[in-house]
């Protein structure tokens, strides 16, 4: 890909400047725009954007120092070249002291002298097209870098070898670590202990360029955990491999979930189940005590179940409990009486104002169950 080089020359010799740009642009990708003074040239640097300037040093009204010091003022890095018929060593070091680039006398060789001009402009300007692409990749690199840091997906880079060389602080957290030394330089197949899973692995990534599977993963405590695993490998301009990049989410809560979830299906298919089962229940059977025992199955351990009736008087009745019988006994002691059988009208405040709140607490259970009348 060709770059175009657009050069701004100053000069008061018109002549002069028609010749510089004719040997120039002879090489096909310099572009040159002439200024027959300084003053003129600063008006052109406000409306078009160059690469690369060239005045004289002696000219009438703005003077070479004068445009360079404008020019300073808006941009610090521009490549600023004198080519000029003063070459006394007081003006060559003010030139340069002064913020430019490169000072070369005019003589009576003036096609040698432009391949010099030629030659440091394409030099200067490529220094410092390095510099902005140097800047621009710093700044890109930090983003990235910033972006890895603040990432809340564990993530880790490991050389050719396999060898942790960076993890981020998500991929600390999971394995239980707080300082990334502890495992930098450690290959990243001792945190797994899946027996599928070893160093020869490395290789066949290489050769796969990527990989994505469930893996057993250890803990600095020693523990384990489920891990999703994805891996791709890192290569240069060439594709000879790098190294790789693993990132990786634990799947703990998700089985935790996964297996919640089943258990609320089964509940749920046992509640519908016992629905089924009450409609053929025949007159006269114990419809509190089918009811208790179904939900005792359902409460975590150590529940205690306690169904009432409410009647037409509004009178709430004690049908049937259940429970260990260490615990029930303890709520007759407390409330002085048996259990079955208990009457008390519904506008008090009910049969918790009757215990003490610390008797039933069934922390992370069930609380309270409230069913419509039964007919």
């Amino acid at each position: 890909m060709v770059f175009v080089i657009r050069v701004l020359h100053a000069d008061d010799d018109r002549a002069f400047l028609e010749l510089v740009k004719h040997f120039l642009e002879g090489s096909g990708d310099l572009v040159v725009d002439s200024a027959i003074s300084g003053d003129v040239a600063e008006s052109m640097l406000d409306m078009h954007t160059y690469d690369a300037i060239v005045s004289d040093y002696t000219m009438p009204g703005c003077n070479g120092i004068e445009l360079l010091r404008y020019v300073r003022s808006k941009d610090h890095r521009i490549p600023f070249l004198f080519f000029s018929d003063q070459n006394n060593e007081e003006v060559v070091i003010a030139a340069l002291t002064g913020g430019g680039d490169f000072f070369l006398p005019k003589g009576f060789q003036l096609r040698s002298q432009c391949i010099q001009l030629e030659r440091a402009i394409r030099e200067s300007v490529m220094r410092r097209r390095a510099e902005q692409e140097q800047v621009k990749v710093s700044s890109l690199l930090r983003i990235r870098q910033a972006a890895l840091q603040s990432s809340l997906c564990p993530i880790a880079l490991c050389d050719a070898e396999g060898r942790i060389q960076y993890a981020n602080p998500a991929g600390l957290a999971i394995w239980g670590y707080t300082d990334e030394k502890e495992v930098i330089g450690k290959y990243a197949t001792d945190f797994i202990v899946s027996p599928e899973t070893s160093p020869d692995a490395i290789g066949e990534l290489f050769r796969e360029r990527i990989w994505a599977g469930q893996a057993t993963a250890r803990r600095k405590d020693g523990s384990t955990f489920d891990a999703r695993v994805y891996v791709s490998t890192l290569a240069d301009d060439s594709g000879h491999p790098l190294g790789f990049v693993a990132s990786f989410t634990d799947l703990s809560r998700q089985k935790d979930a996964r297996a919640r979830l089943e258990s609320y299906v089964e509940d749920i298919r046992f509640v519908s189940e016992k629905a089924n089962e009450m409609t053929d229940i025949p007159l006269g059977i114990d419809i509190f005590g089918f009811i208790a025992d179904a939900l005792t199955v359902l409460a975590p351990p150590g529940s205690i179940i306690i169904i009432s009736s409410m009647h037409a008087d509004a009178t709430v009745r004690l049908e049937a409990a259940r429970g260990d019988d260490a615990s029930l006994k303890r709520i007759e002691q407390v409330i002085g009486r048996p259990l079955m059988g208990l009457t008390f009208h519904s506008n008090t405040d009910g049969f918790g104002a009757t215990l003490p709140g610390s008797v039933i607490e069934v922390d992370g259970g069930i609380d309270t169950i409230t069913f419509g009348q039964l007919p």
